[in-house]
């Protein structure tokens, strides 16, 4: 056995190891699915080509594949991730910070995952006016306030549950714009008028959207009875206490922003066909556990949380949307009398020297003598891969 095949046998299986042996089991998977998984399947090996590096200094010689740089993929977006924190470090206002958690009943889950472009922009319009409209409101907090909004579709399972995560400042401009008004130390907004109102916009554009045939109705499925019953329910929205300072919030912001469904190290094992996973039971203090399922589940499960291509799943509201967020921003700062800071990223800092900067660890140092450094000397082209895809009928 090669050194490379190894290598793979000695490690734990990885998500694309899933989708090589098992992908080709897959069907009726849609455009977006299907794209996905033949980036993931791709990714750092001789599909997608590569460069070899070799040593200054001891002529060590190695291959480093290119990678998919797609979003559902478990190893591509930490520079995205790192990039996108020390963007938003500049934000960050000396307040408390409030974490909301807006929920669906299940009810509504076949209609949204069968329109997911428009199903989930409407949950997001509704979820964006249900924060503004309530904290605008003088018997609440009586502020235009800003806010950060990511779209998750997943359980620890990876069981279709669609949410928004939101990260608010504790309070925000007066209605006239002329000072800062401030939440009540813990304490940020009425959960249960939030959920009341969350309910009824929510609804109100899905009918709308159903009635302009703007979303299509699920086969085998009475969406007017759906709506009824999702009107009947106590909807939640879920406010966790505030966040203990704004390193917290930077942190906190940078893994939700950019968690995918699974990570790598959550998939325990690959054998006889189906795939052991951990997951920890929200229900019971965060237990862990594991769960042992056929392979090809496991992929559809993983398949649900898929978005479509150029959906924006991290959206800012308020005085932090993208149109006028520095000069709110300022604003707000000048309000609180604190300086106002500018962190600019370096957007051409190439990726090897933002990985040694963020961790410490200089990937191009030779692994070998430990004294060069690896410089580009080769460009590898792609390579027709030898597994099978949803769809290919046979190996290529």
């Amino acid at each position: 056995m090669c050194t490379a095949a190894l290598k793979r046998a000695s490690r734990r299986p990885e998500l694309a190891d899933i989708f090589r042996a098992h992908g080709h089991l897959l069907d009726k998977l849609s455009v977006d699915q299907n794209r996905i998984v033949r980036a993931l399947t791709a990714c750092r090996t001789p599909a997608l080509g590569g460069h070899a590096r070799t040593c200054d200094h001891c002529g060590h010689q190695e291959i480093s594949y290119n990678s998919c740089r797609d979003r559902h993929c478990p190893k591509c977006p930490a520079l995205d991730e790192a990039r996108w924190v020390e963007a938003r470090q500049a934000e960050v206002l000396p307040v408390e910070y409030f974490h909301v958690v807006f929920t669906i009943p299940e009810e509504l889950h076949p209609l949204l995952i069968s329109n997911p472009r428009k199903g989930y922009g409407l949950l997001f319009s509704a979820v964006a006016e249900t924060l503004l409209d309530v904290a605008l409101n003088p018997r609440n907090l009586g502020a235009r306030i800003g806010f950060t909004a990511v779209l998750h579709t997943w359980t620890q399972r990876l069981l279709y549950h669609p949410h928004v995560h939101c990260i608010v400042p504790g309070g925000g401009l007066s209605s006239d714009r002329t000072h800062w008004v401030g939440a009540k130390p813990g304490f940020f907004l009425p959960v249960r008028v939030l959920s009341e109102v969350f309910r009824g916009k929510l609804l109100d554009k899905l009918r709308i959207a159903f009635l302009r045939r703007e979303m299509t109705v699920p086969k085998d499925c009475n969406h007017r009875m759906l709506l009824g019953q999702a009107a009947a329910k106590s909807w939640v929205v879920y406010s966790k206490p505030p966040f203990a300072g704004p390193k917290q919030v930077i942190t906190y912001l940078g893994r939700y922003a950019h968690r995918i469904a699974i990570s790598n190290d959550r998939i325990v094992a690959l054998e006889n066909g189906r795939v052991t996973f951990r997951w920890k039971d929200r229900a019971h203090h965060d237990r862990p556990r594991q769960e042992t399922i056929e392979a090809p589940s496991f992929l559809k499960r993983f398949l649900l949380h898929v978005l479509p291509r150029g959906f924006v799943r991290i959206r800012h509201y308020g005085f932090l949307a993208n149109g006028h967020r520095k000069e709110q921003l300022e604003t707000c700062r000048r309000f609180l009398s604190v300086p106002i800071e500018s962190i600019t990223p370096n957007q051409e800092e190439t990726w090897d020297a933002l990985i040694e900067r963020v961790t410490g660890r200089d990937v191009l140092r030779c692994p070998q003598c430990r004294v060069g450094r690896l410089l580009d000397s080769a460009v590898v082209p792609p390579q027709v891969p030898a597994w099978r895809l949803p769809g290919s009928g046979a190996s290529a």
